[in-house]
């Protein structure tokens, strides 16, 4: 057979070629170890030499695989994260560049949220082999049923929920949420807000690790949780409405992400305060705009391209009819100068 054949060439081509069946060819395109290494190399060295090509749609509809990944954000319609949000931005980058190396597409599919049935959307009609979930929502029962019907599912998300049993990669939100307040506590600081959203399960985590800190220093009567979304602007509204509401009487800030600090320290300088010197502030996340903020943003960083990996790796065991097991990331606390820690501080004397 000429390379140059106008011809396609067939699996059945090769295998005669080669002098094996078509089944054999057929694993040793797709590099599986039943297939001996010698065996293999020979039947991949003849299909290059004749310019084969993989029949990707002919593969997908014999295997009744799409080889595709669905990403979907699931973190409310209002005042939730959206795909602009940088943390997103990350965490969907590393999960491509994950599902890249399988030969997966992503397929982002945002508006699933406004769907009942993500079964039939998603997986019944083969747009997807699988699911990953960036948020476990306020309310999880698109996870739940995913998971009764046996779909593959990875879940980014906070804590395990009674009868959930869905599997679940997370950062240790509850640690992370120690490690910031604990830190504030240690630079003086007696009268910390918590600023987020904790009917959300992740963010619930980290207000518990916040609470466990203050009740480890003897300072749980002094505990002081506002909400606000996940966006810089609802982080700032969240905050002018707090100092416009009487006495401040706070001397710091733990924001559950870095969009919702920076929002709070604008709001802060707006009104006349400076940050870290009258309220010391810490995010959670570490986004790449966080070390070039003004002040620099102390905040606890979530490894968010391992995140990827895992989410990937577990999603493609499921889909192959493996088992996937939860992870739990550890944080890290990354210290800047919103919180005061610099050379020279002096933890303050006096509150607001």
């Amino acid at each position: 057979m000429r390379k140059d054949s106008s011809a396609p060439v067939s699996m059945s081509d090769i295998a005669r070629l080669a002098g094996v069946s078509e089944s054999t060819v057929s694993r040793a395109l797709n590099n599986s170890p039943l297939i001996n290494e010698k065996t293999r190399e020979r039947i991949q060295s003849i299909a290059r030499s004749v310019n084969y090509k993989v029949n990707e749609s002919a593969r997908n509809l014999r295997l009744q695989r799409s080889h595709t990944v669905s990403v979907v954000i699931n973190t409310g319609k209002t005042g939730g994260q959206s795909f602009s949000d940088p943390f997103m931005i990350d965490m969907i980058g590393a999960i491509a560049d994950e599902l890249a190396r399988y030969k997966y597409d992503l397929l982002f599919a945002s508006s699933v949220v406004t769907s009942a049935d993500w079964h039939s959307y998603l997986l019944g009609a083969r747009r997807a082999d699988g699911v990953i979930v960036i948020g476990q929502g306020v309310d999880d029962t698109p996870l739940r049923e995913l998971q009764r019907l046996g779909d593959p599912l990875v879940v980014w998300g906070g804590m395990h929920r009674a009868g959930a049993d869905y599997c679940i990669v997370s950062s240790d939100n509850k640690m992370g949420g120690r490690q910031a307040t604990e830190h504030l506590i240690g630079l003086g600081r007696r009268k910390i807000v918590f600023l987020g959203d904790i009917a959300h399960p992740e963010i619930e985590a980290r207000y518990q690790g916040y609470l466990a800190a203050l009740d480890g220093s003897g300072l749980q009567a002094s505990a002081w949780q506002v909400g606000s979304a996940f966006s810089i602007e609802a982080g700032y509204q969240s905050v002018t409405d707090l100092i416009k509401s009487g006495p401040a009487g706070f001397d710091a800030i733990f924001a559950a992400s870095d969009n919702i600090a920076m929002g709070a320290i604008k709001a802060l300088q707006d009104c006349g305060y400076q940050v870290p010197r009258d309220v010391a502030v810490v995010g959670f996340d570490d986004i790449p705009i966080a070390p070039f903020y003004t002040p620099p943003l102390t905040t606890v960083r979530q490894n968010i391209h391992r995140g990827g990996e895992l989410l990937v790796d577990r999603i493609m065991r499921l889909v192959s009819g493996k088992q996937a097991d939860s992870e739990v990331l550890p944080t890290e606390l990354v210290v800047r100068a919103s919180c005061g820690a610099g050379p020279g501080y002096q933890p303050p004397t006096d509150a607001l």
